[in-house]
């Protein structure tokens, strides 16, 4: 596997030892290719004893083997796979798929096509018996993972392709954020549907955008003789019913279901007539059990949220230049930043609404701070205990905003660490300098990075976020002016592809507006302190930050208060007889998080440090009277968020509400047991 002329790269997932033999077919048969490609990627989903054998197996040049450090599944795992690929073309094949020598070639074909944007093969059955089983007609080989008949039998734009011999411009995936975690197979439960959502999502979101079926680029995908019984094709076709309600909320009932149909409609009766006219009852009772199932696991995921609860489509994301002579036109709603060159005007859903915001441009030019003669040293501190593909993600967004005088501190804030993706990182560049801290907690991480910093100046940002070309320069301008120590910027979606992220933008999110705003100690900052902005994008003067004393090491992520360390400096910051400055010019865009139990997980956080800060704030001379003055005024705000009626008229669940409450009350025994700092 040489030559990177080549223009694809092939990634391979796998989770258990027991597909060993088969996995190791499946490398040989990307090695044996026609078209060589330009490398395999093995991706290990969460078994560190399979990941120490493949690395150990497959270690020859243009392989590599890395570690899924996002979440467990396949969909984390070949997400994984695609950031790391150097290709501008991107295959996946399954652990139990041979491939046959010509698949890469014929694969590659139609991408003639510029708009061709993924590209997908057949999947031929290699049956235990070397038959398939008299219950499983051809029109059910889908619940193996292979072609099935009502397929297209010659090269066609299709739908979606299935995942265990497909391919897409590897543009296409990092636009669209890669394949939702929250759908797909995992080691436990055989659910699908991650390549139906994402396909689904391209067409939707790329205008012109093909996916074609190539049934001439073929694999031999080994079925195993559990996968032929009875049990398991009630259980799959359950598994994918269930799959089709995930998909449906993410992009749609239309969209999700019109393949569907049109099989129920024309393919699935005629297979009925001809099992029964070849007397092979077996044969007609797998298509209605089969199809029964998968219509009750359908009702069932529909149930699971109530069918009443309104489930947000995706929404694009767009940064439109009014300055730069992008186009302002696109279909349907999306959140689109608008701006003209550096300055940033606001954002609209609409493209027809974009123009009016010109009229800001020259209030918020002259509302800007000049940038200095001299731009300062700037020491970006990240710390991270999370996945090192997005700490890469992160650290090439600082590295391309071009600073001049500039370090980043990854902070490694894991027992331990540091871990070897971020030991690699590291000696990619001068600049990227690796720290370890074993204690958790972001607030002790970020202390690490800040002691060990020699810029005059700290940036402050997370491993989820993407920073904007201008961020650095715009956050050194407005700590270049006088009595100004801290500076936050704004906070957008990276995508709202999910109603985990829609929901939480609707809720808040981190938007704090679009008029650059200086914050003093006045009556409200208990009532609301996370309008000075949030600790995902923020800068200091390291002097002003050290004389601090940096964040509270009891609050924060890490810790059993979960966060508020970043709320609670601003309020010591301003307590002081200081100021905060927040401007709408220093973007990053933040990945939010992607399910719902993560989204659920994330606010209780937010409500346990909100609280726990608020106890801190209470010890402190003076804080329990202002506390006590500030709380009957401002109940309604005091969580940082909408109203229950507001986010209930946005299409905001009640429960997130509600479980940003449950926080508040852990708070006290979560502050009780962190130690004393």
């Amino acid at each position: 596997m040489t030559g990177a002329r080549h223009a694809a790269s092939v990634v391979l997932c796998c989770y258990t030892e027991d597909r060993w033999d088969d996995l190791v077919e499946a490398v040989k048969s990307v090695g044996g290719q026609t078209l060589p490609p330009a490398e395999l990627v093995v991706v290990v989903d969460h078994n560190p004893a399979l990941l120490r054998r493949a690395a150990e197996a497959f270690e020859a040049p243009g392989v590599r083997v890395l570690e899924n450090h996002r979440r467990a599944g396949l969909s984390g795992a070949r997400n994984t796979g695609y950031r790391a690929a150097v290709g501008e073309i991107v295959a996946f094949l399954d652990d139990d798929a041979a491939a046959d020598s010509w698949w890469l070639e014929e694969m590659l074909a139609p991408y003639a096509d510029p708009a061709v944007a993924a590209v997908g093969g057949r999947a031929i059955p290699a049956w235990p018996d070397d038959a398939p089983p008299r219950w499983l007609p051809p029109e059910l080989y889908w619940i193996v993972g292979c072609g099935y008949t009502g397929q297209p039998e010659s090269r066609a734009e299709v739908r979606n392709l299935m995942g265990c011999a497909m391919s897409f411009r590897r543009k296409h995936l990092e636009a669209l954020g890669g394949f939702t975690e929250s759908v797909g197979r995992t080691a436990a439960l055989p659910l699908g549907c991650e390549e139906t959502e994402l396909c689904i999502r391209l067409r939707q979101r790329v205008p012109g955008a093909k996916v074609v079926l190539e049934p001439a680029a073929t694999v031999r995908h080994r079925v195993t003789r559990g996968r032929t019984a009875r049990e398991y094709i009630r259980h799959r076709s359950w598994a994918e019913g269930i799959s089709k309600a995930a998909v449906s909320r993410l992009v749609g009932e239309q969209d999700a279901l019109e393949t569907e149909r049109s099989y129920l409609r024309a393919v699935l009766p005629k297979a009925v007539l001809r099992e029964l006219r070849r007397g092979n009852l077996a044969g007609a009772r797998g298509i209605f059990v089969a199809t029964a199932a998968a219509g009750a696991g359908y009702v069932r995921g529909r149930l699971r949220r109530g069918e009443n609860e309104t489930q947000p489509s995706p929404i694009p994301v767009h940064t439109v230049d009014l300055a730069g002579g992008s186009e302002v036109d696109w279909p349907g709603e999306a959140a689109a930043l608008v701006r003209a060159g550096e300055v940033v005007l606001g954002s609209v859903r609409r493209p027809e609404d974009a123009a009016g915001l010109r009229e800001r441009l020259a209030e918020l030019s002259a509302d800007r701070p000049p940038r200095p003669e001299r731009l300062p040293r700037v020491s970006v501190v990240l710390a991270t205990a999370g996945r090192p593909d997005d700490v890469r993600r992160c650290v090439h967004s600082v590295l391309a905003t071009g600073y001049p005088d500039l370090e980043i501190l990854v902070v490694d804030n894991v027992a331990d660490g540091p871990r070897g993706p971020l030991r690699e990182l590291a000696t990619t560049d001068e600049r990227i300098r690796l720290l370890h801290e074993p204690v958790p907690g972001a607030g002790r991480a970020r202390n690490r990075g800040a002691q060990a910093a020699t810029g005059t100046v700290l940036a402050f940002t997370d491993d989820d976020t993407v920073v904007d070309r201008g961020w650095l320069a715009e956050l050194a301008a407005e700590l270049a002016q006088p009595d100004t120590p801290c500076v936050t910027g704004l906070v957008a979606p990276l995508r709202l592809d999910t109603p985990a992220q829609v929901w939480f933008e609707a809720f808040g999110g981190f938007g704090k507006g679009y008029r650059r705003q200086a914050f003093t100690a006045d009556a409200h900052r208990l009532q609301s302190p996370g309008r000075f902005g949030s600790g995902n994008n923020m800068a200091w003067r390291r002097e002003d930050f050290l004389a601090l004393g940096g964040f509270d090491e009891r609050l924060g992520p890490g810790r059993r208060t979960k966060s508020g360390e970043d709320l609670d400096l601003y309020l010591r910051l301003v307590g002081s007889g200081k100021r905060v400055v927040y401007t709408p010019h220093a973007v990053v865009r933040h990945e939010h998080r992607g399910t719902e139990e993560e989204l659920l997980r994330q606010l209780r956080g937010y409500g346990t440090g909100l609280a726990a800060m608020y106890l801190l704030h209470a010890a402190r001379p003076g804080g329990l009277r202002e506390l006590a003055l500030a709380v009957p005024r401002g109940l309604p705000r005091l969580l940082g968020r909408k109203s229950e009626q507001s986010t209930e008229s946005a299409g905001v669940p009640r429960r997130l509400v509600i479980e940003q409450l449950k926080g508040t009350v852990s708070a006290p025994l979560a502050l009780l047991r962190e130690r004393a700092r």
